[in-house]
């Protein structure tokens, strides 16, 4: 059994940090860091940015997130291997689905040893339809109705209850009103907007906790953590016990620990080892390309003359192309010899990211060593699998 994000809380004075898995040896990474004065991570998180971005296709939610879980075949061979984890897990359950599908996306998880699913209360009536909650025109994406999504909770919570009980699963209101607002240009006009917003996420907050979240998620793409810090404040005056999560991908040199001070519970750093990867990897093949010209070759290594793989080359996908290259059984001695040297590139660069987050407790402490947010979404935007 892996350890649940309930008892982590209760043994970690309610402080835990997750960060971003999706493959094996990301799994591992974090699972082995530890830092200089004994810190780690008490967990993983699923993200659907960075799940997508492994199969190559858009986090517009053409995947339901039944389908999705059913694609961590890593994870299922992971936790099968290792038996007791000592990490916990927790996955993005982007809008919810279909409702039809919930009760099979509980018991799915549950033997993924999932222990925390987060929803997001955005409003999408058809696959392809989500637009990332950092992405500039977030504030297109409507925010579902409050009643409607708290019935949306009520069948997690219920699920949650007949397949999740022994492991203590925590549904999670994930709430967008900071994202989904228009911004604007006037000074006052903005900070009416952030009250306006500021406003409706407690008053959602309040709504979905009563609905059977077991925890509530606050989400912000600012830069500065007025947002999120100004909702913590609000929301611990009226109620001292509910964990609330927070993901400082954007206000990255906000500390740990004042997002603690402030109420928060549980941080996620949410991509970090994805964009490492895409860093480590894209750096790995401009200096094969470098090296192709002084050998007056003029061209891509060959092997990215493959249709599949020349795609994720274009788009930037390293992630992808790593995926895809060691998934295939078939690959020429250039080919072989680049994924071993990326393998290893990209497992270094993630570790020191680890390092990097756990020594800093900040998010923006290991900027020097990853793409950017806004590169990761620009790659995330362009299917480059049929998956």
């Amino acid at each position: 059994m892996s350890a649940s994000i309930q008892s982590l809380l209760a043994q970690c004075d309610r402080r835990i940090r997750l960060l971003e898995a999706h493959d094996c040896d990301s799994f591992q990474i974090i699972s082995n860091a530890v830092g200089s004065d004994g810190q780690r991570f008490q967990g993983v998180w699923i993200s659907g940015l960075t799940q997508t971005t492994y199969l190559g296709i858009p986090d517009t939610e053409l995947l339901s997130p039944l389908k999705r879980a059913s694609l961590l075949s890593w994870l299922h061979d992971y936790t099968r291997d290792k038996g007791r984890l000592p990490l916990c897990i927790a996955f993005d359950c982007d809008s919810g689905g279909d409702v039809a599908e919930i009760s099979n996306l509980m018991a799915l998880l549950v033997m993924l040893r999932v222990s925390m699913i987060v929803i997001e209360d955005k409003s999408v009536d058809k696959p392809g339809e989500k637009v990332n909650s950092l992405h500039g025109a977030s504030h297109c994406q409507y925010q579902a109705d409050m009643y409607k999504f708290a019935d949306v909770i009520k069948a997690f919570a219920a699920a949650a209850s007949m397949y999740g009980s022994e492991r203590g699963m925590m549904v999670t209101a994930r709430i967008e009103s900071f994202t989904v607002r228009f911004p604007k240009q006037d000074q006052a006009e903005e900070e009416q907007s952030i009250q306006a917003s500021l406003e409706d996420a407690l008053t959602r907050a309040y709504l979905y906790t009563k609905a059977g979240a077991n925890a509530i998620m606050i989400h912000s793409k600012s830069s500065k953590s007025n947002e999120v810090l100004a909702f913590l404040t609000r929301y611990r005056s009226r109620d001292a016990t509910t964990p609330v999560v927070v993901v400082p991908t954007t206000y990255s040199y906000v500390t740990e620990e004042t997002l603690y001070k402030a109420g928060a519970n549980v941080v996620i750093y949410a991509n970090h080892l994805m964009r490492a990867k895409i860093y480590a990897v894209r750096r790995l093949f401009n200096e094969a390309l470098a090296q192709q010209w002084r050998q007056q070759q003029r061209q891509a290594p060959t092997f990215f003359q493959d249709e599949a793989l020349e795609a994720c080359v274009v788009a930037q996908n390293f992630g992808c192309l790593l995926q895809k290259l060691s998934a295939n059984g078939d690959l020429n001695d250039e080919a072989a010899d680049f994924l071993d040297k990326a393998k290893i590139r990209a497992i270094q660069t993630m570790a020191a990211v680890a390092q990097r987050l756990l020594k800093g407790q900040s998010s923006g402490t290991a900027d020097s060593h990853l793409i950017s947010i806004q590169d990761l979404l620009e790659i995330n935007n362009h299917k480059v699998s049929l998956t």
